[in-house]
């Protein structure tokens, strides 16, 4: 029986068990593969506030860990593939066939970002592909990017890289853009903003250091 059983194992999952343990409850954290979530997979984090240089963001993570497991929080790396909710005791149901009792179930299984599925792209993470343009737009101040998408977020973040960065190609496969006109009236009135209507991206091209140097795109 547990006081606390947390799901998902990323800096919310890990904050969470933080604080359940120093709290004086008998805590689990279940995270299906291994603790971190996205700012796992994040090359350099230097937004993070308290790390005057840039850490990686594995070397982050294994921080948040280390600090939870020094507090005495069990962490099983398992799936969770079920949960039982009754009046008073919920259970946990992992993959392995093992069932546990709580008091309590804190879910923070977090996001993950909408891919391209173009081939060699998850290799390219953190090596010029990036799915945060506030979280990772400062490494490439001064440089051609390419945002793709035409929603809310997509020019959301052309605008906010066009503070930063050489030029912004904003990537569209459709012949108009579906986001809010404030922000299309903004993005198109940008001279650093050059929008590709009616095109996909097909493969990403790296240089000789393995790091992205161009696009293929196709005109749909």
């Amino acid at each position: 029986m547990y006081d606390t059983i947390i799901i998902g194992g990323g800096p919310a999952g890990l904050n969470a068990a933080l604080y359940s343990i120093r709290s004086g409850m008998k805590t689990l954290l279940a995270e299906k593969l291994f603790c971190g979530g996205q700012a796992a997979t994040t090359y350099e984090v230097e937004n993070y506030i308290g790390f005057p240089e840039p850490i990686s963001g594995p070397e982050l993570v294994m921080n948040m860990e280390k600090q939870v497991r020094r507090f005495g929080v069990e962490i099983v790396n398992m799936p969770v593939v079920s949960l039982g909710f009754g009046d008073k005791i919920k259970t946990v149901s992992f993959a392995d066939g093992k069932t546990y009792e709580t008091k309590t179930v804190i879910i923070c299984t977090g996001a993950a970002p909408r891919t391209l599925g173009l081939e060699g792209e998850d290799a390219l993470r953190g090596a010029g592909v990036s799915y945060c343009a506030t979280c990772d737009g400062a490494f490439y101040r001064g440089k051609n990017v390419a945002v793709i998408g035409g929603g809310d977020t997509a020019l959301e973040d052309a605008l906010f890289l066009a503070n930063l960065c050489k030029e912004v190609y904003l990537v569209h496969r459709r012949d108009s853009i579906r986001a809010a006109k404030v922000l299309c009236d903004k993005a198109v009135s940008n001279e650093k903003i050059k929008v590709i209507y009616d095109t996909v991206a097909e493969n990403i091209g790296t240089n000789s250091d393995g790091m992205v140097d161009f696009l293929d795109l196709k005109n749909v």
